[in-house]
């Protein structure tokens, strides 16, 4: 379709959505025809390619106007709350010019108490909406799954699936899905839509990266006096884990190159907070933003000249989305990778390279069944008479999973959580809600696939303002990049007021960061180690497996179950205190599977319910998330091959 059949096919909503911009890309003209045929669609484009125009402008023109009645006509679901008000501020303003009411539905926000003709709501939210007012969403016609790539494989993932089964349960209704970085678009394209169409658009902007090895803060000050010289400006800097946001951001500020303009952000730091910061960072002529993933998708905080990386990111398709956020004005991402030591130059290395090609190195997908566990919770608040059976619940999956669940596969997954007081029997294959779920209902816990975390909340003692929320409070803090005075703590909350320090806080610990199979035995390759390999390094006894972040967990409880002292259990390699007593066979990973499933779910972060799952299905689910194929082939050449230290180097690498 060219500009000028496009400006006819969207008369209403071109001048608005799309002329604002200049002439039509190629996103947008590639996306129109198949989304006006009302087909399913998967946008795989780059960071600020226009992907939000380029489902707006024909989704509006079809379904929002005209209209009859202000009922829910398009559903926007973001992954995150931060997210969903980034995009409430991006197309509030073109849907009043086309007359569109528009608003949002989550935790923090129900505009004018009711669902607009465009809502945009998270997951948790569509899951409520179905649970407690189904019939509000008869009128639903499409909907756009913004940013999938962030919730594909987790749990609440597997949450949207089942989702989007059930609202196209008796109405038709078109999915879109909006993502930047997809490494197999067909196969997150089949888990969400239905005979899709996916058009794919590659980036032209090239990452150019700079990596060093910067140990220490003086090493990291001289690094950006360095890209200041060059004529950056504005840095977004991404760490790993909030403590390490917080630690960057007590290094930095304060003195050369930034001064005060150094900024922390993350998931710990209270909304209101958060938001001050976007908004401090848009405006700074010269600072530098410190993130965890928080800042990695499309918050709009403006022109950004170059991204900062401390630390490799837990994945490949992480450091595209980072990179991603820098240079928009250049036909370049200007990257700065900064090492702590050899190790992590050497995964930058392999990561840059695997990015260039296209390759993600990814884990592959596994479907987390304690999600149906939920998703029977919920519909039987769907259904008008209160109660659920196999038969509804399987009716509303798609069919790969459907060939996976029998009704008689369901019906004990209901008769467990009934033995665990979810649900209550009220018929041969009827069960109604338990008095946990009752309990759970009404404290609006049932509709979330996210651990429960509890925490302090920090508040300042002059304005009352929050700051943000910690795991607990001993004494002293440092916070957003400034220490805190400790005044009181009552009711779960500690009033503070800002003071010279250098504490930091301690927080919740959240997922773990996974490295893929792929990606480990390709750093060991670059890193010129066999796998297998064993021997001393450092001081201590390395077990190299190669394995990833999973698989090097379920060797980890192997060997512990031998007797051995595990340091650390990495993605690489074991580090032990001294040399294994006695060599893996596979009935000790049989063993050490029966006796660890439940903690290694919670590491590879299986879901809320997944230990209401009865116990057989539990380890199953932790088993077909564990490369054991890989690992029995690992364990059938051991003892493996002995080498020395020049060759495995430093412990701490692995």
């Amino acid at each position: 379709m060219n500009p000028q059949q496009l400006r006819k096919a969207l008369w209403r909503t071109y001048d608005v959505l799309l002329a604002r911009h200049g002439s039509p890309n190629a996103v947008q003209l590639g996306s129109v025809e198949p989304l006006l045929a009302g087909r399913d669609l998967l946008l795989c484009a780059p960071t600020a390619s226009g992907k939000t125009e380029a489902y707006l402008a024909p989704l509006c023109e079809l379904y929002c106007i005209p209209r009859d009645r202000d009922e829910p006509a398009l559903l926007l679901v973001s992954p995150t709350r931060a997210l969903a008000n980034d995009l409430y501020r991006r197309v509030a303003e073109p849907m009043q010019r086309l007359g569109i009411p528009c608003g949002r539905w989550t935790g923090d926000h129900h505009d004018k108490n009711r669902m607009q003709v465009l809502t945009i709501l998270t997951p948790e939210s569509l899951d409520s909406r179905l649970a407690r007012s189904r019939h509000a969403l008869a009128s639903v016609r499409a909907v756009v799954l913004d940013e999938l790539h962030v919730l594909d494989g987790t749990a609440r993932g597997d949450q949207l699936r089942l989702l989007m089964a059930r609202l196209r349960h008796g109405q038709r209704v078109q999915v879109v899905a909006a993502s930047a970085t997809v490494p197999d678009p067909e196969s997150m394209a089949g888990r969400y839509l239905e005979s899709p169409e996916i058009i794919r658009i590659e980036s032209r902007r090239k990452i150019l990266a700079r990596t060093v090895v910067a140990p220490g803060p003086a090493d990291l000050r001289r690094e950006l006096l360095l890209e200041l010289r060059r004529g950056f400006r504005k840095v977004l800097a991404f760490a790993n884990s909030r403590e390490e946001v917080e630690l960057r951001v007590r290094e930095l500020k304060g003195s050369p190159p930034f001064g005060a303009a150094v900024l922390a952000h993350h998931g710990s730091l209270a909304r209101s907070h958060r938001l001050q910061v976007e908004e401090r960072f848009l405006k700074l002529p010269m600072a530098i933003c410190i993130s965890t993933s928080t800042m990695e998708l499309g918050i709009d905080i403006g022109d950004v000249d170059m991204v900062l990386l401390l630390g490799p990111p837990p994945s490949v398709a992480s450091l595209l989305q980072r990179a991603g956020r820098g240079g928009r004005r250049r036909g370049h991402s200007p990257v700065l990778a900064v090492a702590r030591d050899q190790l992590q130059r050497l995964m930058f290395q392999v990561m840059l390279k695997a990015c260039s090609k296209g390759d993600y190195l990814e884990q592959p997908y596994h479907f987390k069944p304690g999600v149906l566990i939920q998703q029977a919770i919920s519909l039987l608040h769907e259904n008008p008479m209160g109660w659920v059976g196999p038969r509804a619940l399987r009716a509303r999956l798609s069919p790969d999973l459907q060939e996976a669940w029998s009704e008689e596969a369901l019906h004990g997954l209901l008769a467990h959580a009934a033995g665990n007081g979810w649900l209550h029997r009220a018929g041969s294959a009827r069960w109604v809600a338990g008095e946990k779920t009752e309990l759970h209902w009404n404290r609006g816990r049932l509709h979330a696939n996210l651990p429960q975390r509890s925490g302090v909340e920090v508040r300042d003692f002059m304005t009352g303002d929050p700051i943000g929320t910690v795991a607990n409070v001993d004494d002293d803090l440092g916070l957003s990049g400034s220490g805190r005075k400790v005044l009181r703590v009552e009711e779960g909350r500690a009033v503070t007021r800002e003071i010279p320090g250098d504490g930091l806080a301690v927080f919740q610990r959240g997922p773990r960061p996974i490295m893929s199979k792929a990606l480990a035995r390709r750093l060991a390759k670059a890193a010129g180690i066999p796998v297998p390999c064993h021997g001393w390094a450092d001081g201590s006894y390395v077990l190299i497996h190669g394995l990833g972040t999973s698989g090097g967990l379920l060797l980890g409880a192997v060997m512990r179950g031998l007797g051995s002292q595990v340091r650390r259990a990495g993605p690489l390699g074991l580090v032990l205190r001294s040399a294994p007593l006695k060599w893996p066979t596979a009935r000790d990973l049989d063993s050490a599977l029966s006796r660890c499933h439940t903690s290694l779910a919670t590491a590879l972060s299986m879901g809320s319910f997944h230990s209401q799952l009865p116990a057989a299905e539990q380890r199953r689910a932790v088993e077909s998330a564990l490369d054991l194929q890989g690992l029995r082939q690992l364990l059938l050449k051991f003892p493996p091959p002995e080498h020395d230290s020049k060759l495995l180097g430093d412990a701490g690498w692995f």
